[in-house]
This record gives structure tokens, C-alpha cells and sequence, in this order.
């Protein structure tokens, strides 16, 4: 009985060491971030806008980090957008044109957050890719799809992130 209790203190005392402290996996001298606008190489011009601002919005608070400008941040998050697609993925041919049922969105992103202080990257994805699909023939439109898409790449941002422990 006392081995038994003395391994349960010990894998409980064991629990302790992970923690997210200190921005959800980021060194613990990184308490802010800066978002720098997103370079684009594809023909969709808002969506430089759009993947910034959704950045500005979520990356802060979801890693514990308070937005700062690019002089005076611990970390800066920098990247391009590389690809944008929207295609037919559920569709039946017709005479009169194919009647179309589900459209998918893909964005890819090449993206890093860099550590200022260590002048060192903390993490990187040279081709993140997220999609968000969408129903035309139930109201849906690209933007339904295109902005989960979005919401899709920021999740992954935030768990590559916090992977860094």
C-alpha cells in the first residue's frame, strides 16, 4: 500500500513540470508580439488584409502575448501568402453546366515567428496550407469559405506555436 502511494506522489509531484507559462510554449522572455502585414503573391488582394487582421485578432490572446509594434516587441510574426485556390469539389456534370454543391477555399502561407532578443526563428512552416469549403447552392459564397479557411490557418499558427516546448 505505501508503494502504491508513493507512486501516485511522485507521477502527481511528475505533473507539475509542463506548463504553458510564458506565452503557451514560447521562451519565457517573449510577453509580446508584433504582426507585420502579410506579403502576397496571389491575385486575391483582400487577403493580405484579411489574414492580418484576423492575426491581430486571435495570435495575441490565444498565446498569452500583448500586441506591440515592431520596435519595441519580444517576437515579431512575419510571412507571405503563396497560394489561393477555390475549386469544385462536390459537383454533378449537366448539360447546361455542371450544377455545383461544395466549393473548397485553400490558402497556403510561408510564415515565422522570430525571436528579437535571440535573433533566432522559434518557429516556422514554409508551406502551412487550411481550407474552408462552402455550399453555393445553400447561400454559401467564397467568402464563407475563404474566411474559415482563415480561422483554419490561425488554429494552426497557435498550435505550432504552443508546440514549441
Amino acid at each position: 500500500m505505501w508503494r502504491l502511494v508513493s507512486l501516485s506522489l511522485l507521477l502527481v509531484a511528475g505533473c507539475g513540470v509542463y506548463s504553458l507559462s510564458g506565452g503557451g510554449g514560447l521562451p519565457g522572455h517573449i510577453d509580446s508580439v508584433a504582426i507585420l502585414p502579410l506579403d502576397n503573391r496571389t491575385t486575391q488582394f483582400t487577403l493580405t488584409q484579411e489574414l492580418t487582421q484576423a492575426l491581430l485578432d486571435n495570435i495575441p490572446g490565444r498565446l498569452g502575448l500583448r500586441p506591440a509594434d515592431e520596435g519595441s516587441a519580444d517576437s515579431i510574426l512575419r510571412g507571405e501568402i503563396t497560394r489561393y485556390d477555390d475549386r469544385a469539389v462536390n459537383y454533378q456534370p449537366d448539360p447546361e453546366g455542371p450544377v455545383i454543391f461544395q466549393r473548397r477555399v485553400d490558402i497556403t502561407i510561408s510564415i515565422e515567428i522570430y525571436d528579437v532578443r535571440e535573433e533566432q526563428v522559434l518557429w516556422s512552416s514554409r508551406a502551412l496550407s487550411a481550407s474552408g469549403e462552402y455550399q453555393p447552392d445553400q447561400g454559401q459564397s467564397e467568402t464563407d469559405g475563404r474566411f474559415l479557411a482563415i480561422d483554419n490557418l490561425i488554429q494552426l499558427i497557435i498550435d505550432g506555436a504552443q508546440s514549441q516546448w
